[in-house]
Protein backbone atom coordinates (compact mmCIF):
# COMPACT_ATOMS: atom_id res chain seq x y z
CA UNK A 1 0.00 0.00 0.00
CA UNK A 2 2.95 2.43 0.75
CA UNK A 3 4.58 2.47 -2.23
CA UNK A 4 3.45 5.74 -4.36
CA UNK A 5 3.97 5.19 -7.93
CA UNK A 6 5.00 8.53 -9.29
CA UNK A 7 4.60 9.06 -12.84
CA UNK A 8 7.52 11.12 -14.06
CA UNK A 9 9.44 11.23 -17.40
CA UNK A 10 11.57 7.84 -17.33
CA UNK A 11 13.83 9.71 -18.98
CA UNK A 12 14.19 12.52 -17.29
CA UNK A 13 14.60 10.22 -14.23
CA UNK A 14 17.44 8.41 -15.40
CA UNK A 15 19.04 11.50 -16.35
CA UNK A 16 19.04 12.80 -13.13
CA UNK A 17 20.48 9.59 -12.13
CA UNK A 18 23.19 10.06 -14.82
CA UNK A 19 24.25 13.06 -13.41
CA UNK A 20 24.30 12.04 -10.45
CA UNK A 21 26.30 8.95 -11.00
CA UNK A 22 28.73 11.28 -12.88
CA UNK A 23 29.20 13.45 -9.77
CA UNK A 24 29.93 10.41 -7.65
CA UNK A 25 32.27 9.26 -10.36
CA UNK A 26 34.37 12.47 -9.90
CA UNK A 27 34.01 12.53 -6.29
CA UNK A 28 35.52 8.78 -5.20
CA UNK A 29 38.12 9.32 -7.57
CA UNK A 30 39.17 12.61 -5.95
CA UNK A 31 38.91 10.45 -3.34
CA UNK A 32 41.10 7.58 -4.27
CA UNK A 33 44.04 10.31 -4.75
CA UNK A 34 43.88 11.60 -1.50
CA UNK A 35 43.95 8.48 0.44
CA UNK A 36 47.27 6.99 1.40
CA UNK A 37 45.90 3.71 2.23
CA UNK A 38 46.43 1.59 -1.49
CA UNK A 39 44.13 -1.04 -0.71
CA UNK A 40 41.22 1.74 0.52
CA UNK A 41 42.68 3.64 -2.52
CA UNK A 42 41.83 1.12 -5.03
CA UNK A 43 38.54 -0.01 -3.90
CA UNK A 44 37.71 3.81 -4.18
CA UNK A 45 39.03 3.99 -7.52
CA UNK A 46 37.28 0.47 -8.11
CA UNK A 47 33.74 2.64 -7.03
CA UNK A 48 34.60 5.18 -8.93
CA UNK A 49 34.74 3.20 -12.32
CA UNK A 50 31.58 1.26 -11.10
CA UNK A 51 29.71 4.70 -10.93
CA UNK A 52 30.99 5.17 -14.66
CA UNK A 53 29.50 1.83 -16.08
CA UNK A 54 26.57 2.77 -13.86
CA UNK A 55 25.97 6.27 -15.75
CA UNK A 56 26.90 4.31 -19.26
CA UNK A 57 24.23 1.47 -18.11
CA UNK A 58 21.60 4.46 -17.83
CA UNK A 59 22.39 5.98 -20.73
CA UNK A 60 21.54 3.29 -22.99
CA UNK A 61 18.39 2.73 -21.33
CA UNK A 62 17.88 6.46 -22.10
CA UNK A 63 18.62 6.22 -25.49
CA UNK A 64 16.41 2.96 -25.76
CA UNK A 65 13.62 5.20 -24.78
CA UNK A 66 14.61 7.44 -27.59
CA UNK A 67 15.82 10.54 -25.55
CA UNK A 68 19.54 12.38 -25.40
CA UNK A 69 21.21 10.86 -22.38
CA UNK A 70 22.61 13.71 -19.74
CA UNK A 71 26.18 13.88 -20.40
CA UNK A 72 28.08 15.61 -17.22
CA UNK A 73 27.63 15.81 -13.65
CA UNK A 74 25.01 17.94 -11.81
CA UNK A 75 25.95 21.93 -11.73
CA UNK A 76 25.29 22.70 -8.25
CA UNK A 77 22.91 20.02 -7.36
CA UNK A 78 21.60 18.72 -3.73
CA UNK A 79 23.85 15.70 -4.31
CA UNK A 80 26.71 17.73 -5.57
CA UNK A 81 27.34 19.59 -2.27
CA UNK A 82 28.55 16.41 -0.46
CA UNK A 83 31.29 16.59 -3.37
CA UNK A 84 31.79 20.24 -3.60
CA UNK A 85 32.16 19.68 0.11
CA UNK A 86 35.35 16.83 -0.76
CA UNK A 87 36.53 19.22 -3.48
CA UNK A 88 37.20 22.58 -1.06
CA UNK A 89 38.58 20.71 1.96
CA UNK A 90 40.87 17.97 0.14
CA UNK A 91 44.41 19.10 1.18
CA UNK A 92 45.26 18.42 3.75
CA UNK A 93 42.72 16.02 4.86
CA UNK A 94 42.93 12.55 6.67
CA UNK A 95 41.64 9.32 5.31
CA UNK A 96 38.64 9.48 7.75
CA UNK A 97 37.57 12.72 6.50
CA UNK A 98 37.85 11.79 2.70
CA UNK A 99 35.99 8.39 3.84
CA UNK A 100 33.44 10.39 5.81
CA UNK A 101 33.01 12.52 2.94
CA UNK A 102 32.11 9.70 0.16
CA UNK A 103 29.77 8.28 2.53
CA UNK A 104 27.89 12.05 2.60
CA UNK A 105 27.66 12.02 -1.20
CA UNK A 106 26.79 8.44 -2.19
CA UNK A 107 24.02 8.94 0.75
CA UNK A 108 22.28 11.19 -1.86
CA UNK A 109 22.93 8.87 -4.47
CA UNK A 110 21.26 6.73 -2.77
CA UNK A 111 18.29 9.13 -1.84
CA UNK A 112 18.22 10.16 -5.77
CA UNK A 113 18.01 6.21 -6.37
CA UNK A 114 15.31 5.38 -3.55
CA UNK A 115 13.09 8.56 -5.13
CA UNK A 116 13.62 6.70 -9.17
CA UNK A 117 12.52 3.23 -7.60
CA UNK A 118 9.47 4.41 -6.84
CA UNK A 119 8.60 5.70 -10.39
CA UNK A 120 6.72 3.87 -13.10
CA UNK A 121 9.64 2.68 -15.09
CA UNK A 122 10.01 0.60 -18.08
CA UNK A 123 10.37 -3.60 -16.89
CA UNK A 124 14.26 -3.43 -18.11
CA UNK A 125 14.70 0.02 -16.76
CA UNK A 126 13.65 -0.72 -13.47
CA UNK A 127 15.75 -3.93 -13.07
CA UNK A 128 19.16 -1.77 -14.03
CA UNK A 129 18.37 1.10 -11.32
CA UNK A 130 17.34 -1.89 -8.88
CA UNK A 131 20.88 -3.35 -9.02
CA UNK A 132 23.05 -0.38 -9.30
CA UNK A 133 20.51 0.92 -5.95
CA UNK A 134 21.46 -2.25 -4.18
CA UNK A 135 25.61 -2.20 -5.21
CA UNK A 136 25.55 1.79 -4.23
CA UNK A 137 24.25 0.50 -0.54
CA UNK A 138 26.74 -2.35 -0.62
CA UNK A 139 29.35 0.32 -1.14
CA UNK A 140 27.83 2.86 1.47
CA UNK A 141 27.96 -0.47 3.84
CA UNK A 142 31.79 -0.45 3.18
CA UNK A 143 32.83 2.21 3.86
CA UNK A 144 30.64 2.69 6.77
CA UNK A 145 32.32 -0.62 7.95
CA UNK A 146 35.81 1.46 7.16
CA UNK A 147 35.40 4.37 8.88
CA UNK A 148 33.72 2.74 11.99
CA UNK A 149 36.74 -0.42 12.15
CA UNK A 150 39.33 2.69 12.11
CA UNK A 151 38.25 5.21 14.24
CA UNK A 152 37.93 2.35 16.46
CA UNK A 153 41.77 1.46 15.63
CA UNK A 154 42.36 5.16 16.23
CA UNK A 155 40.83 5.50 19.97
CA UNK A 156 42.73 2.36 20.92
Amino acid sequence: MGMSIHHEQPARVLNDLIATCHDAEEGYAKAAKGVHDQTVSDRLAGISGERERFAAELSELVAKLGEQPASDAHYGGILHRGWVDLETRIRPKDQHDLLSDCVRGDEGTLKHYNHVSQVALPEEASRVVEKQRTQIQADLEYLNSLLHHKHAAQHA
